[in-house]
């Protein structure tokens, strides 16, 4: 069924990538029976609601500067994973959840290939914010926290040109606005948006990008968890 839906997508991948990602599925499948990475148990809907739905925002990430990326709250790896492998490119599997982030870890070194720099990190957003500022040239970050909260959390972690690649579900008009609230603070802009139906159903998404323009106002990270708690807008 992979393959269909992918066809659907307008999504083109070589053999040996839809492999790679059959591996990971299979891998994430097996492990969630003993430690929770995902809700989803069947593998037709992995396919859909986690290889697909992670590779359809591969346009915005190849419109994207060159640079490193960060996935926020991979849990299996999703959509941090399957990206890095359809664009080629750099990425660091973020959780708080040290166990998961070792589960991952583990399938990446079992699966190593010269030609993928991935790699997990188990801490929080914040705690990587103040290791590595404005190291990534991406962050992604697909069903985790809000949108305000991920506008401000991802600033201190982008360069400058750097973006902001959200996947969101239905999402209403205040949430947007509060998002570019917060963007207005942190030195963040709102970029662009697009629509799209999830292949082999009729679930929405729409896919919100914000690109960093200049240092932001305040001192950040803030604390772990301010960012959701109290959020700038």
């Amino acid at each position: 069924m992979l393959d269909s839906y992918l066809q659907e997508g307008g999504i083109c991948l070589s053999d040996e990538a839809i492999q790679l990602l059959n591996r990971h599925l299979d891998y994430v499948l097996e492990v969630n029976k003993s430690i929770r990475l995902t809700a989803i148990h069947d593998r037709s809907e992995g396919e859909r609601l986690h290889i697909v739905d992670s590779l359809m925002v591969l346009p915005e990430v190849l419109d994207a500067p060159e640079g490193k990326m960060l996935d926020i709250g991979t849990g299996g790896g999703y959509p941090g994973f399957p990206l890095a492998v359809a664009a080629n490119r750099s990425v660091d599997l973020l959780d708080s959840v040290q166990k998961k982030a070792k589960v991952i870890d583990n399938f990446l070194q079992e699966n190593y290939t010269d030609e993928l720099s991935i790699k997990t990190i188990g801490l929080r957003a914040e705690e990587l914010a103040l290791e590595q500022p404005e190291s990534y040239a991406v962050v992604l970050a697909r069903a985790v926290s809000s949108l305000p909260a991920l506008v401000e959390l991802s600033s201190p972690l982008l360069e400058i040109g750097g973006r902001l690649i959200a996947h969101k579900g239905p999402l209403d008009s205040e949430e947007l606005a509060r998002a570019n609230s917060a963007a207005s603070i942190v030195g963040m802009e709102f970029s662009s948006e697009r629509e799209y139906v999830l292949p082999g159903g009729d679930e929405r998404r729409t896919v919100y990008v914000f690109e960093k323009l200049s240092q932001p106002e305040i001192d950040l990270p803030r604390r772990s968890g301010r960012a959701q708690r109290k959020p700038l807008a």
